[in-house]
């Protein structure tokens, strides 16, 4: 029987988003339950290994094979011929592998492993939430902070938002669908999963266009074919204001996203410790692979 070594794993942000842009899921799955059921290595005769296609419900044997192999492929598992022993890669090789400088993690407890697609959802979602609200509550009030310059004056710091800063933080489907490569519908689909999972929290946003003293059932056509972009996304509420009934037509905006999903500030990349030669392949690697990219 596998027994599990830990109940959780802090996984780099980046390393999540590789594995969505690359459709590593199945895989990373498969090195992660190997990694919560071990302390980084495992003999090849090992019980955990018959225990991962249970585990993750995976039916066919060579779909795992498929995954395995890509892991090796990818040298995040490593076997040594001569002890039998696989050895798992920890997240901060796979930093220095993928030259990851991002300080960001994110915790996964084990009982999510079975739905970490979702997870990994809810993470980049999470993620780009988070990146909004660091830029408006950190980066732009250091921007506005008074500085001294060479004179010891003071002069208010120069603002590089494009406008006021939002009343809240989301994304639209448009945004989301730009992030997974796919349709509006599918990014409903998505941010609706990562929801039902926990991972966030959605609240729908509503902005006033205008206010009817009596309903008008030819708006919704006129203004959907005036404005094709409002097709969808208008809705109609009735509101009493000192005894008077209104109409109020409204748009709906984009949600805000509150995210659920524990993140922790990890290791600086200067301070990752791994053996120098490994720093010193994976610098020239990474550098061969700029020269080839420019």
């Amino acid at each position: 029987m596998a027994t599990r070594q830990t109940n959780k794993l802090q996984i780099p942000v980046d390393i999540s988003r590789y594995v969505v842009v690359y459709g590593l899921q199945k895989a990373f799955a498969i090195f992660l339950y190997l990694k919560f059921h071990s302390s980084g290595k495992l003999h090849k005769d090992s019980p955990v290994f018959k225990s991962v296609m249970k585990a993750l419900r995976i039916s066919d044997d060579r779909t795992y094979r498929k995954h395995f192999n890509k892991l090796i492929e990818l040298n995040w598992i490593n076997l040594n011929e001569s002890s039998g022993i696989y050895h798992f890669r920890g997240f901060d090789r796979l930093r220095i592998e993928y030259n990851i400088r991002s300080k960001q993690a994110t915790t996964l407890f084990y009982k999510h492993l079975k739905i970490l697609d979702v997870y990994l959802i809810g993470v980049m979602l999470c993620a780009e939430v988070n990146k909004q609200k660091y830029f408006w509550e950190v980066v732009v009030r250091r921007k506005l902070r008074p500085v001294a310059n060479k004179r010891d004056a003071t002069n208010p710091a120069r603002v590089y938002a494009d406008g006021p800063q939002p009343k809240y933080y989301g994304l639209g489907l448009p945004q989301i669908a730009e992030m997974f490569g796919c349709s509006k519908t599918r990014a409903s689909q998505l941010r609706k999963k990562a929801a039902d999972a926990g991972f966030i929290q959605t609240i729908h946003k509503f902005t006033e266009i205008t206010r009817l003293p009596k309903p008008d059932y030819n708006i919704r056509p006129h203004m959907e074919e005036q404005f094709p972009e409002l097709k969808g996304r208008l809705r109609f509420s009735i509101i009493v204001v000192k005894g008077v009934a209104y109409v109020l037509v409204l748009v709906q905006t984009f949600d805000e996203i509150i995210p659920k999903i524990q993140f922790k500030t990890i290791s600086k990349f200067n301070n990752l410790v791994v053996a120098p030669q490994i720093k010193k392949a994976a610098a020239i690697r990474i550098a061969e692979a700029a020269k080839i990219a420019a």
